[in-house]
Protein backbone atom coordinates (compact mmCIF):
# COMPACT_ATOMS: atom_id res chain seq x y z
CA UNK A 1 0.00 0.00 0.00
CA UNK A 2 1.19 3.51 -0.92
CA UNK A 3 -0.02 6.20 1.49
CA UNK A 4 -0.25 9.80 0.29
CA UNK A 5 -0.56 12.72 2.70
CA UNK A 6 -1.07 16.39 1.93
CA UNK A 7 -3.60 18.94 0.78
CA UNK A 8 -6.86 18.45 -1.09
CA UNK A 9 -8.81 21.39 -2.48
CA UNK A 10 -11.07 22.56 -5.24
CA UNK A 11 -9.41 24.36 -8.13
CA UNK A 12 -11.56 27.16 -9.52
CA UNK A 13 -9.99 27.29 -12.97
CA UNK A 14 -10.39 30.35 -15.20
CA UNK A 15 -12.09 29.64 -18.50
CA UNK A 16 -13.27 31.68 -21.45
CA UNK A 17 -15.06 34.94 -20.51
CA UNK A 18 -18.84 34.95 -20.38
CA UNK A 19 -20.75 36.87 -23.09
CA UNK A 20 -20.93 39.84 -20.71
CA UNK A 21 -17.14 39.84 -20.42
CA UNK A 22 -16.97 38.57 -16.85
CA UNK A 23 -14.52 35.74 -16.09
CA UNK A 24 -15.90 32.22 -15.75
CA UNK A 25 -14.47 29.50 -13.54
CA UNK A 26 -15.01 25.76 -13.43
CA UNK A 27 -14.60 23.67 -10.28
CA UNK A 28 -12.12 20.77 -10.44
CA UNK A 29 -10.73 18.53 -7.69
CA UNK A 30 -7.10 19.32 -6.97
CA UNK A 31 -4.23 19.80 -4.58
CA UNK A 32 -0.75 18.50 -5.30
CA UNK A 33 -0.90 15.45 -3.05
CA UNK A 34 -4.53 14.72 -3.90
CA UNK A 35 -3.46 14.67 -7.56
CA UNK A 36 -0.68 12.21 -6.76
CA UNK A 37 -3.16 9.83 -5.10
CA UNK A 38 -5.55 10.13 -8.04
CA UNK A 39 -2.78 9.46 -10.56
CA UNK A 40 -1.58 6.41 -8.60
CA UNK A 41 -5.09 4.97 -8.52
CA UNK A 42 -5.40 5.34 -12.28
CA UNK A 43 -2.12 3.46 -12.68
CA UNK A 44 -3.57 0.53 -10.67
CA UNK A 45 -1.31 1.09 -7.67
CA UNK A 46 -2.70 0.15 -4.25
CA UNK A 47 -2.99 3.67 -2.85
CA UNK A 48 -4.78 5.24 0.11
CA UNK A 49 -5.18 8.98 0.69
CA UNK A 50 -4.60 9.93 4.32
CA UNK A 51 -5.73 13.58 4.57
CA UNK A 52 -9.29 14.32 5.76
CA UNK A 53 -11.85 15.42 3.17
CA UNK A 54 -14.75 17.78 3.91
CA UNK A 55 -18.35 16.60 4.24
CA UNK A 56 -19.57 19.55 2.13
CA UNK A 57 -20.67 19.28 -1.51
CA UNK A 58 -17.19 20.14 -2.77
CA UNK A 59 -15.83 17.42 -0.49
CA UNK A 60 -18.26 15.00 -2.13
CA UNK A 61 -16.70 15.89 -5.49
CA UNK A 62 -13.21 15.31 -4.08
CA UNK A 63 -14.13 11.94 -2.56
CA UNK A 64 -16.08 10.72 -5.58
CA UNK A 65 -13.24 11.62 -7.97
CA UNK A 66 -10.69 9.72 -5.88
CA UNK A 67 -12.92 6.68 -5.64
CA UNK A 68 -13.61 6.77 -9.40
CA UNK A 69 -9.83 6.70 -9.90
CA UNK A 70 -9.57 3.53 -7.71
CA UNK A 71 -7.83 5.32 -4.84
CA UNK A 72 -8.91 4.54 -1.29
CA UNK A 73 -9.70 7.16 1.37
CA UNK A 74 -8.12 6.40 4.74
CA UNK A 75 -9.48 9.14 7.02
CA UNK A 76 -13.05 9.89 8.08
CA UNK A 77 -14.73 12.89 6.44
CA UNK A 78 -14.61 16.13 8.47
CA UNK A 79 -17.43 18.65 9.04
CA UNK A 80 -15.48 21.74 7.91
CA UNK A 81 -15.25 23.60 4.59
CA UNK A 82 -13.18 22.43 1.63
CA UNK A 83 -10.07 24.43 0.72
CA UNK A 84 -10.17 26.48 -2.49
CA UNK A 85 -7.59 27.54 -5.08
CA UNK A 86 -8.31 30.14 -7.74
CA UNK A 87 -6.31 29.16 -10.83
CA UNK A 88 -5.62 31.64 -13.62
CA UNK A 89 -3.81 30.63 -16.78
CA UNK A 90 -1.45 32.60 -18.99
CA UNK A 91 -0.03 30.79 -22.04
CA UNK A 92 -0.99 27.50 -20.40
CA UNK A 93 0.98 28.24 -17.22
CA UNK A 94 -1.09 28.31 -14.00
CA UNK A 95 -0.86 30.77 -11.12
CA UNK A 96 -2.68 30.18 -7.84
CA UNK A 97 -4.43 31.95 -4.96
CA UNK A 98 -5.24 29.66 -2.03
CA UNK A 99 -7.95 29.82 0.65
CA UNK A 100 -7.18 27.22 3.34
CA UNK A 101 -7.81 28.69 6.79
CA UNK A 102 -9.79 26.37 9.14
CA UNK A 103 -10.62 23.94 6.35
CA UNK A 104 -11.10 20.17 6.57
CA UNK A 105 -7.79 19.13 5.06
CA UNK A 106 -5.87 21.03 7.74
CA UNK A 107 -7.70 19.50 10.71
CA UNK A 108 -5.20 16.77 11.47
CA UNK A 109 -3.64 15.61 14.73
CA UNK A 110 -0.89 13.13 15.42
CA UNK A 111 -3.51 10.83 16.90
CA UNK A 112 -5.95 11.07 13.97
CA UNK A 113 -3.25 10.36 11.39
CA UNK A 114 -1.84 7.44 13.37
CA UNK A 115 -5.32 5.94 13.73
CA UNK A 116 -6.04 6.28 9.99
CA UNK A 117 -2.67 5.04 8.67
CA UNK A 118 -3.15 1.54 7.19
CA UNK A 119 -0.98 -1.13 8.81
CA UNK A 120 0.16 -2.56 5.47
CA UNK A 121 1.92 0.65 4.39
CA UNK A 122 5.06 0.13 2.32
CA UNK A 123 5.61 3.64 0.97
CA UNK A 124 4.62 7.07 2.33
CA UNK A 125 4.58 10.23 0.22
CA UNK A 126 4.23 13.83 1.43
CA UNK A 127 4.68 17.38 0.16
CA UNK A 128 3.01 20.52 -1.10
CA UNK A 129 1.04 23.07 0.91
CA UNK A 130 0.62 20.77 3.90
CA UNK A 131 4.22 21.33 5.03
CA UNK A 132 4.44 25.11 4.53
CA UNK A 133 3.18 26.51 7.86
CA UNK A 134 0.84 25.96 10.78
CA UNK A 135 0.38 23.21 13.34
CA UNK A 136 -0.51 20.75 10.61
CA UNK A 137 2.87 21.28 8.91
CA UNK A 138 4.62 20.23 12.12
CA UNK A 139 2.33 17.22 12.56
CA UNK A 140 2.94 15.98 9.02
CA UNK A 141 6.70 16.47 9.43
CA UNK A 142 6.74 14.47 12.67
CA UNK A 143 4.79 11.64 11.04
CA UNK A 144 7.11 11.58 8.03
CA UNK A 145 10.22 11.42 10.22
CA UNK A 146 8.71 8.74 12.46
CA UNK A 147 7.80 6.52 9.52
CA UNK A 148 11.27 6.99 8.03
CA UNK A 149 12.85 6.07 11.38
CA UNK A 150 10.69 2.94 11.39
CA UNK A 151 12.17 1.88 8.05
CA UNK A 152 9.38 2.94 5.68
CA UNK A 153 10.30 4.17 2.19
CA UNK A 154 9.40 7.88 2.42
CA UNK A 155 9.08 10.16 -0.61
CA UNK A 156 9.04 13.96 -0.68
CA UNK A 157 7.86 16.47 -3.29
CA UNK A 158 8.06 20.00 -1.79
CA UNK A 159 6.16 21.65 -4.68
CA UNK A 160 7.16 25.00 -3.16
CA UNK A 161 4.63 27.86 -3.11
CA UNK A 162 6.91 30.61 -1.81
CA UNK A 163 4.24 33.30 -1.64
CA UNK A 164 2.59 31.31 1.18
CA UNK A 165 5.74 30.82 3.23
CA UNK A 166 5.33 33.05 6.32
CA UNK A 167 8.61 32.20 8.05
CA UNK A 168 11.36 31.36 5.51
CA UNK A 169 13.86 30.25 8.15
CA UNK A 170 11.37 27.89 9.80
CA UNK A 171 10.31 26.53 6.41
CA UNK A 172 13.87 25.85 5.31
CA UNK A 173 14.61 24.18 8.66
CA UNK A 174 11.55 21.96 8.20
CA UNK A 175 12.67 21.10 4.68
CA UNK A 176 16.08 20.06 6.00
CA UNK A 177 14.38 17.66 8.41
CA UNK A 178 12.25 16.22 5.62
CA UNK A 179 15.20 15.89 3.21
CA UNK A 180 17.13 13.97 5.86
CA UNK A 181 14.25 11.51 6.29
CA UNK A 182 13.54 10.97 2.57
CA UNK A 183 14.22 7.85 0.53
CA UNK A 184 13.05 9.64 -2.64
CA UNK A 185 13.21 13.39 -3.28
CA UNK A 186 11.67 15.07 -6.32
CA UNK A 187 12.49 18.72 -6.96
CA UNK A 188 11.45 20.93 -9.84
CA UNK A 189 13.78 23.58 -11.22
CA UNK A 190 11.43 26.15 -9.68
CA UNK A 191 11.71 24.44 -6.26
CA UNK A 192 15.50 24.68 -6.48
CA UNK A 193 15.43 28.35 -7.40
CA UNK A 194 13.15 29.17 -4.47
CA UNK A 195 14.86 27.03 -1.84
CA UNK A 196 18.43 27.68 -2.98
CA UNK A 197 18.38 31.08 -4.74
CA UNK A 198 21.36 31.90 -6.90
CA UNK A 199 22.87 28.41 -6.63
CA UNK A 200 23.59 25.98 -9.45
CA UNK A 201 20.75 23.42 -9.52
CA UNK A 202 22.97 20.53 -10.54
CA UNK A 203 25.38 21.23 -7.68
CA UNK A 204 22.46 21.62 -5.24
CA UNK A 205 21.05 18.22 -6.20
CA UNK A 206 24.46 16.55 -5.99
CA UNK A 207 24.94 17.96 -2.50
CA UNK A 208 21.44 17.05 -1.33
CA UNK A 209 21.79 13.48 -2.56
CA UNK A 210 25.15 13.12 -0.85
CA UNK A 211 24.04 14.72 2.43
CA UNK A 212 20.65 12.98 2.80
CA UNK A 213 21.90 9.63 4.10
CA UNK A 214 18.60 7.82 3.54
CA UNK A 215 18.05 9.15 0.01
CA UNK A 216 18.09 6.39 -2.61
CA UNK A 217 16.95 8.52 -5.54
CA UNK A 218 16.78 12.27 -6.17
CA UNK A 219 15.05 13.57 -9.30
CA UNK A 220 15.20 17.07 -10.75
CA UNK A 221 12.46 17.95 -13.24
CA UNK A 222 13.05 20.85 -15.63
CA UNK A 223 9.89 21.01 -17.72
CA UNK A 224 10.62 20.99 -21.43
CA UNK A 225 14.34 20.55 -20.67
CA UNK A 226 13.81 17.02 -19.34
CA UNK A 227 14.61 15.36 -16.01
CA UNK A 228 17.78 14.27 -14.24
CA UNK A 229 18.28 11.57 -11.60
CA UNK A 230 20.96 11.34 -8.92
CA UNK A 231 21.45 7.75 -7.81
CA UNK A 232 24.01 5.25 -6.55
CA UNK A 233 24.54 4.16 -10.17
CA UNK A 234 25.47 7.73 -11.14
CA UNK A 235 23.58 10.55 -12.80
CA UNK A 236 21.04 9.88 -15.51
CA UNK A 237 19.11 12.23 -17.80
CA UNK A 238 16.04 11.81 -20.00
CA UNK A 239 14.62 14.43 -22.38
CA UNK A 240 11.06 15.63 -22.06
CA UNK A 241 8.48 13.89 -24.23
CA UNK A 242 7.45 16.20 -27.06
CA UNK A 243 3.83 17.36 -26.91
CA UNK A 244 2.32 18.69 -30.12
CA UNK A 245 -0.56 20.54 -28.44
CA UNK A 246 -0.22 21.56 -24.79
CA UNK A 247 -3.58 22.21 -23.10
CA UNK A 248 -1.94 23.33 -19.84
CA UNK A 249 0.62 22.04 -17.35
CA UNK A 250 -1.68 21.72 -14.31
CA UNK A 251 -0.81 18.50 -12.45
CA UNK A 252 2.08 17.50 -14.72
CA UNK A 253 4.58 17.39 -11.86
CA UNK A 254 2.14 15.47 -9.67
CA UNK A 255 1.60 12.93 -12.44
CA UNK A 256 5.37 12.60 -12.87
CA UNK A 257 5.76 11.99 -9.13
CA UNK A 258 2.98 9.42 -9.00
CA UNK A 259 4.54 7.46 -11.86
CA UNK A 260 7.88 7.42 -10.07
CA UNK A 261 6.18 6.23 -6.88
CA UNK A 262 4.32 3.41 -8.61
CA UNK A 263 7.56 2.12 -10.12
CA UNK A 264 9.45 2.41 -6.81
CA UNK A 265 6.64 0.51 -5.09
CA UNK A 266 6.89 -2.26 -7.67
CA UNK A 267 10.60 -2.60 -6.88
CA UNK A 268 9.89 -2.74 -3.14
CA UNK A 269 7.03 -5.23 -3.59
CA UNK A 270 9.40 -7.56 -5.46
CA UNK A 271 11.84 -7.47 -2.53
CA UNK A 272 14.32 -5.14 -4.23
CA UNK A 273 15.67 -1.74 -3.30
CA UNK A 274 15.61 1.49 -5.26
CA UNK A 275 19.25 2.06 -4.37
CA UNK A 276 20.10 -1.24 -6.07
CA UNK A 277 18.74 -0.27 -9.49
CA UNK A 278 21.18 0.09 -12.36
CA UNK A 279 21.47 3.14 -14.62
CA UNK A 280 19.25 1.67 -17.32
CA UNK A 281 16.46 0.90 -14.86
CA UNK A 282 16.57 4.43 -13.46
CA UNK A 283 16.44 5.91 -16.95
CA UNK A 284 13.42 3.77 -17.82
CA UNK A 285 11.66 4.96 -14.67
CA UNK A 286 12.30 8.58 -15.59
CA UNK A 287 11.16 8.02 -19.17
CA UNK A 288 7.89 6.46 -17.99
CA UNK A 289 7.27 9.37 -15.62
CA UNK A 290 8.04 11.90 -18.37
CA UNK A 291 5.60 10.15 -20.70
CA UNK A 292 2.81 10.24 -18.11
CA UNK A 293 3.40 13.96 -17.47
CA UNK A 294 3.32 14.66 -21.21
CA UNK A 295 -0.02 12.88 -21.62
CA UNK A 296 -1.43 14.94 -18.76
CA UNK A 297 -0.29 18.13 -20.51
CA UNK A 298 -2.47 17.30 -23.53
CA UNK A 299 -5.55 17.59 -21.30
CA UNK A 300 -7.14 20.46 -19.42
CA UNK A 301 -6.40 20.45 -15.69
CA UNK A 302 -4.93 17.52 -13.79
CA UNK A 303 -6.20 14.49 -15.72
CA UNK A 304 -3.54 11.76 -15.38
CA UNK A 305 -3.40 8.79 -17.74
CA UNK A 306 -4.48 5.30 -16.79
CA UNK A 307 -1.93 2.50 -16.84
CA UNK A 308 -3.40 1.26 -20.13
CA UNK A 309 -3.06 4.73 -21.69
CA UNK A 310 0.51 4.95 -20.45
CA UNK A 311 1.36 1.61 -22.02
CA UNK A 312 -0.33 2.33 -25.35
Amino acid sequence: MIIVGGENLIDLVQGEPAPNGLPQFTAAPGGSQYNVAMALGRQKAAVSYLTPISTDKLGDLLAETLEASDAQIASARVDAPSSLAVVTLENGQPSYQFYRENTAERLVTAQSLAASMPTDTRLFQLGGLSIIHGDDAGIWTQLFRAKSDAGLFCALDPNVRWSFVRDPDAYRARMEQLFAASSLIKLSDEDCELLFPGQDMHAVCQRLFADAERCQLLVLTQGAKGAAAFHASGEQFVPAVKVEQVADTVGAGDTFMATLLRQCDEVLAAGGSVSGLDAGQVERMLAQAAKAAAINCTRTGCNPPTLDELGA
